[in-house]
């Protein structure tokens, strides 16, 4: 997922952190170090406060993981693959393998998060009681409370929130409409959003300190309930469609020993993005647009196999594959060009700009309700 980083690997699934981990982590040790836990235990040290908010971030996090695992772990009992999972502060987003999930599996994916926080809400609760170390009791007084919010807000019926994909869930069983279903629980996203944003402000109005988490999390959830029903749209209006009916074959070929500066005073003029560079030892494409960057010093030395993107080091698409499959690989591989193969034989080639404009064309002249899917998708471009 972009602006996220790769941290660890576990039960086979990569465990990734978006940007927006780091801050959040800061501000929250910080509130835990400066306010929390030096109300409610005033006799400590600075150095205890700190390692104590710290701590309590660090278990917070693990906290989210284990809830994210536990759809995984739902996930591969139902014969669903989850590939990756990228973590925010507060939640996650699981890359699944599987796009046409039934209702009932979504449904019980859905809820095992929530079931595991109260579980582990519990969990903390019994060492908070346990009379033991100040130290321990502080923290687990804070993450009981914290995983009990968590299991209590993630059951709010607003998309994407746990209890918003189990409504939807429940929508799409009985509308037999994804899109549908998921604008609807979206809509509800939207809602529990706006609410958390007034509660907010009224807060910091109000002189509470809590109300900037209020506003950061209603913004956060709005945006991703949008952006989660565009996902939706994007999904349903490009997997029916094949990509072998956007397949583009006719492309001029060079040899990989044209040196880089008579392909660009022959061929760059002729207003072609792409060409196919092969001989018997070489099978690639060159991007007009590579060469941009290359200095006219460089384009006397180099040849255009130098430059040239190798198709035996580029992922490719399988013939059968749907166009949403190649939306998605444009994405992750940040590619414009991708070979198309059936049985290991390169047939053609498939351009983001080709996948591109049928979406825009499908969402414009055949979905009802295009306007603000279609802007996005402007945008992105």
């Amino acid at each position: 997922m972009e602006n996220s980083l790769k941290v660890m690997r576990v039960l086979g699934i990569d465990i990734y952190l978006h940007f927006s981990w780091w801050f959040v982590f800061i501000i929250l040790t910080w509130s835990l170090a400066t306010g929390f836990f030096p109300h409610y235990y005033p006799t400590l040290t600075t150095q205890s406060y700190w390692l104590m908010g710290i701590m309590s971030a660090v278990l917070l996090f693990v906290s989210v993981l284990l809830h994210e695992l536990s759809h995984s772990l739902v996930a591969r009992f139902k014969k669903i693959k989850v590939n990756s999972i990228t973590l925010f502060f507060f939640g996650g987003v699981a890359n699944i393998s599987k796009e046409d999930m039934e209702p009932k599996s979504e449904f019980f994916m859905a809820i095992a998060g929530p079931l595991f926080s109260l579980v582990l809400a519990g969990v903390f609760y019994g060492l908070y009681r346990w009379d033991g170390n100040l130290f321990v009791t502080a923290i687990t007084y804070y993450l009981y409370q914290l995983n009990l919010i968590l299991a209590v807000f993630n059951l709010v019926p607003g998309y994407p929130l746990d209890g918003g994909r189990a409504f939807r869930a429940v929508l799409f069983g009985y509308y037999k409409d994804l899109k549908k279903a998921t604008k609807i629980a979206a809509t509800g996203g939207k809602f529990v959003a706006a609410f958390l944003f007034i509660v907010g402000l009224f807060s910091m109005i109000s002189g509470l300190a809590n109300g900037l988490w209020f506003i950061l999390l209603g913004g956060f959830l709005y945006m991703i309930a949008g952006a989660s029903y565009e996902q939706v749209v994007i999904k349903e209006t490009l997997s029916p469609i094949k990509i072998n009916n956007l397949l583009e074959q006719d492309f001029p070929i060079l040899s990989p020993n044209i040196p880089l500066q008579q392909f660009i005073k022959e061929y760059a003029v002729l207003g072609k993005r792409f060409f196919l560079v092969q001989n018997d030892q070489f099978q690639g494409v060159i991007d007009i647009q590579q060469t941009l960057p290359v200095s006219h010093k460089l384009q006397k030395t180099l040849t255009v196999k130098d430059i040239a993107l190798s198709f035996s080091r580029s992922p490719s698409l399988e013939s059968k594959a749907s166009a949403y499959t190649a939306f998605k690989m444009f994405l992750e591989q940040r590619k414009e060009i991708l070979p198309v193969r059936e049985k290991k034989r390169v047939i053609g080639y498939i351009t983001r700009e080709a996948v591109m404009n049928r979406l825009l064309a499908e969402l414009k002249f055949n979905d009802p309700h295009p306007i603000h899917v279609v802007a996005r998708v402007h945008r992105r471009r």
